[in-house]
């Protein structure tokens, strides 16, 4: 699911379902149901590259003690089954730089939920940079197969200093083949996203005969969402236009796979001037509910706990070892769950999209998204930095 539907790295899928708008959509608020289901995202290893697109925002912010990701998992789970709720975790944001990565990937799968005798780490995501650094690759690699990895799955954003430029690392795209070798060497396949920029274009040929050479396992040739962050919005004058991709259109539905050839067969409905258009005319597809009945916290390196997303902290609702797991999950079930819209751009009804595209959206320009929810957070950042 790190596909063109999950382009984040996220492990809950994104999607376009097609549906007409209507209810929280158009900025209403809606009766979100029971929680049936408490999702921690565990911040457990700093991330050593600094995507620009990236949705969860890593950092290097160093490393949770084996002790505390044992002692957390083990009292969240308990709370939830004392509860009558299911219980999961995923560990962010660089799974493998983390010294005890190869014991990290049967832990959280025992204490999974929704993964029933799988394993959540398929395919891996990973940048592939802490893999190439590590003295021990193999075991973490032997140990993620051991569990039920089959594939690995890498971002190209670029070839050499491109690549690097994008996720703040000089040396990472050779890391990122280094990784890759690796995999291969461990029994492992490999996909992955290659990310299409002004900057990374020119280089097509290259990142073809890159991908086509060490990739066996998938591949994604896309443009990156826009989402509300500093990085995203120096990320943006990036973005490659319908003029720039049109000329290389049908080559790209050749090499990419079916999950990813829509983009490249309807690039003319895909820019930021068409969905104008789009949201005029009323027809705009539903916002979903990402993950129905699930309640999304984050836990710090510190063990702090918030509403929302790595990357995203909204309300704080204490430290489960100074606070108390009861009372910090308690209070987080409390306040209840909120749409990634209201994480975002705060709570309250938002602009409906024919009002954002009236108001914030540019009917000339033709800069390309990879769906209608890249253009509408777009359009939100806007009113939110410069109201009209």
């Amino acid at each position: 699911m790190i596909e063109a539907e999950n382009q984040y790295g996220d492990r809950r899928p994104r999607r376009d379902d097609g549906a007409v708008s209507q209810g929280p959509a158009a900025g209403g608020s809606a009766d979100l149901g029971p929680v049936r289901l408490l999702y921690l995202c565990m911040e457990v290893a700093g991330c050593p590259t600094v995507c620009r697109h990236c949705w969860a925002q890593g950092t290097g912010y160093g490393m949770m003690p084996l002790a505390d990701i044992r002692w957390v998992l083990e009292e969240a789970h308990r709370f939830c089954d004392g509860r009558g709720m299911g219980f999961d975790a995923y560990p962010m944001h660089g799974l493998a730089a983390h010294p005890d990565a190869a014991r990290l990937f049967g832990l959280f799968n025992s204490h999974s939920g929704t993964v029933r005798g799988g394993t959540m780490f398929e395919p891996w995501p990973t940048t592939g940079a802490p893999l190439a650094v590590r003295e021990d690759w193999r075991s973490v690699l032997e140990a993620a197969a051991g569990t039920g990895t089959v594939h690995l799955w890498v971002a190209f954003h670029g070839t050499d200093e491109v690549h690097d430029r994008q996720v703040n690392r000089p040396g990472a795209y050779a890391e990122t083949c280094q990784a890759i070798g690796r995999a291969h060497s461990a029994g492992l396949s490999v996909g992955c996203n290659v990310f299409l920029t002004t900057e990374s274009l020119p280089q097509l040929d290259g990142l073809i005969a890159t991908v086509g050479s060490l990739v066996d396992a998938g591949k994604c040739f896309e443009t990156a969402s826009y989402l509300p962050t500093p990085r995203s919005r120096r990320n943006e004058p990036l973005r490659v236009t319908l003029h720039e991709l049109a000329p290389v259109a049908a080559r790209l539905a050749e090499l990419a796979d079916p999950v990813n050839q829509c983009l490249w067969a309807s690039l003319e409905s895909r820019t930021e001037a068409a969905y104008v258009r789009q949201a005029l005319a009323g027809d705009w597809p539903a916002t979903p509910d990402r993950a129905p009945g699930e309640l999304a916290l984050v836990c710090r390196l510190n063990l702090d706990v918030y509403s929302g997303l790595a990357g995203l902290y909204r309300i704080r609702h204490g430290n489960l070892r100074t606070d108390g797991v009861a009372a910090v999950l308690s209070s987080a079930l409390a306040h209840g769950r909120q749409l990634d819209d209201a994480l975002w751009f705060g709570p309250g009804p938002l602009p409906a999209p024919a009002e954002l595209a009236a108001r914030y959206g540019d009917a000339a320009r033709l800069g390309v998204h990879p769906g209608p929810e890249s253009v509408r957070y777009l359009w939100l950042d806007r009113a939110q930095r410069d109201p009209r």
